[in-house]
């Protein structure tokens, strides 16, 4: 059995920190928090985000749509971890993201392969999940 290369409260830890930095828009905060190359899967496509300035490229105008329908807020629900390697962890998150008035507006779900590195964790694969 894989030695834990992480403590819970840490991965806990990572991804309410990222929500905050989605929640208040701060890309810089975003794009650290992935691995590059990083890859989105997606139904219809995928999507390699070679380097940070891909990533701010393509993540910028989501955080302004967030931003302009009110959402302020994104907070994660981590439902389950699997470890699937000594440094490498896929995460199923339930994101439900709040208004001003921290009124859930819409929520999504999206697994993440996570690795250990930089002394935290990097997200390597993005997947959101159908409802």
């Amino acid at each position: 059995m894989p030695s834990t290369p992480y403590d819970q409260d840490d991965l806990v830890t990572f991804f309410v920190d990222y929500g905050v930095a989605l929640g208040s828009g701060d890309l810089e905060t975003v794009t650290e928090s992935l691995a590059y190359p990083s890859v989105v899967v997606e139904a219809e496509r995928s999507l390699v985000v070679p380097d940070a300035e891909a990533a701010r490229e393509a993540l910028g105008s989501m955080l302004a749509a967030y931003r302009e329908q009110g959402l302020v807020a994104a907070v994660p629900d981590v439902r389950a971890v699997e470890q699937v390697g000594d440094a490498l962890l896929w995460v199923d998150v339930r994101w439900s993201y709040k208004d001003e008035n921290a009124a859930e507006e819409t929520a999504e779900r999206v697994r993440y392969l996570l690795r250990r590195g930089r002394e935290t964790f990097e997200l390597c694969v993005v997947v959101p999940v159908e409802e």
